[in-house]
């Protein structure tokens, strides 16, 4: 018996070696202290289960014991493709729904997390939500803010090395950061003495929203600046999103139309408008739905639609690590000369190639073809 009692201890005080204090800043500014790597975490939404898939390939899920919302709300593909690699992620609990008013303290206290990882600004509870962490830091959980939404041009990296070192992954995110720097330092290098900078507008949802959300000062809208162009929704709606109307476009007159694209292959068969990029999606598919928004009048004045200059992206880049492809697809459209060497599509593939526990399918990208009309 005292063989096995000293057994049992020697165990428990080499487990508890592994762990090891550590006391970061996260994006809200605030000073936590957790010990990593961390065995037992939740997330305020499913979508983030992908850059976790970037870091932890062996097992994305591993101790992912609740999350807001399934990870099929956005990526119902890498979804089903994880459940098939890991039988286990089928299981996990789902403590909200879409917004942060669905999640309670409780619903979170029960699944006892020793972390919660929280968006700065995302469509769970956020850095504003003061009762619910006041709450989960009385119940001794510790949160973290990361944040690839609000400010992703400053916060995705960030936010990459935090995770890196929650999950004992500082290597790996240390080696998607060279790779993301590095296409950033590319791109910015070679616009260092371009003078010119085409008008731009960067449409949200197009085909699922009224005509016509623009992106600005927020989210994936300074990418258009970063890429080289003059983002006409900026000066007007200072703000992440806003409502303009296609009087503004045809006035405006950008040079370059770009939207992002949230359609199902099932929307595209039955006619709906939602532009339609993603896995699983053709070539054709991803083409033939951005030609068929475009039809209306109103976009075939502009001249962005006449040259040949429209283009879409799958939207759910937005709020990921891999809004890098989208940085160097705006830069290849807004200066194809300068970029025609640059495959955001390529890219794409190396990241899934290196990073990624599955393998890619589908069509990201899509240009309108108007002598196709």
């Amino acid at each position: 018996m005292k063989f096995f009692i000293v057994t049992l201890l020697s165990v428990f005080f080499v487990h508890g070696a592994q762990a090891k204090p550590l006391e970061l800043i996260d994006l809200a500014g605030r000073k936590v202290t957790v010990e990593t790597p961390v065995s037992r975490f939740g997330l305020s939404e499913g979508r983030y289960i992908a850059t976790l898939s970037l870091l932890r390939e062996n097992n994305p899920v591993e101790g992912l014991v609740g999350m807001m919302s399934p990870l099929k709300w956005t990526h119902p593909v890498l979804e089903q493709k994880l459940f098939s690699k890991f039988p286990k992620a089928k299981n996990i609990p789902v403590f909200g729904t879409k917004g942060a008013d669905s999640v309670s303290a409780e619903k979170i206290i029960d699944l006892r997390p020793e972390v919660i990882i929280l968006g700065l600004g995302d469509h769970g509870p956020n850095s504003k939500a003061k009762e619910l962490i006041d709450q989960l830091e009385a119940a001794g959980i510790k949160i973290i803010f990361i944040d690839f939404r609000q400010n992703p041009l400053k916060n995705t990296l960030p936010s990459l090395k935090i995770l890196g070192q929650l999950f004992g992954a500082e290597e790996r995110a240390q080696a998607y950061i060279d790779f993301y720097q590095d296409r950033m330092d590319t791109i910015r290098t070679r616009l260092e003495n371009v003078i010119d900078k085409p008008k731009v507008f960067l449409q949200v949802h197009a085909g699922r929203r009224e005509c016509c959300w623009g992106m600005a000062d927020g989210m994936l809208g300074p990418f258009v600046e970063y890429a080289g162009g003059n983002n006409i929704a900026d000066k007007i709606a200072p703000g992440p999103t806003a409502l303009h109307t296609h009087e503004f476009l045809l006035l405006e007159n950008p040079d370059v139309w770009i939207a992002t694209a949230s359609g199902t292959i099932p929307e595209f068969e039955s006619g709906a408008l939602p532009v339609t990029t993603g896995a699983g999606v053709t070539a054709q598919i991803a083409e033939e739905s951005l030609t068929r928004y475009l039809t209306t009048s109103e976009f075939q004045a502009m001249d962005a639609i006449r040259n040949g200059r429209a283009h879409s992206f799958w939207h759910n880049f937005y709020n990921s690590p891999l809004n890098i492809v989208v940085l160097e697809a705006l830069a290849k459209w807004i200066h194809p000369t300068l970029f025609k060497d640059i495959d955001p599509q390529q890219t794409l593939n190396t990241l899934y190639n290196r990073f990624m526990p599955v393998e890619i399918d589908g069509t990201y990208f899509a240009t309108y073809r108007h002598d196709k009309l």
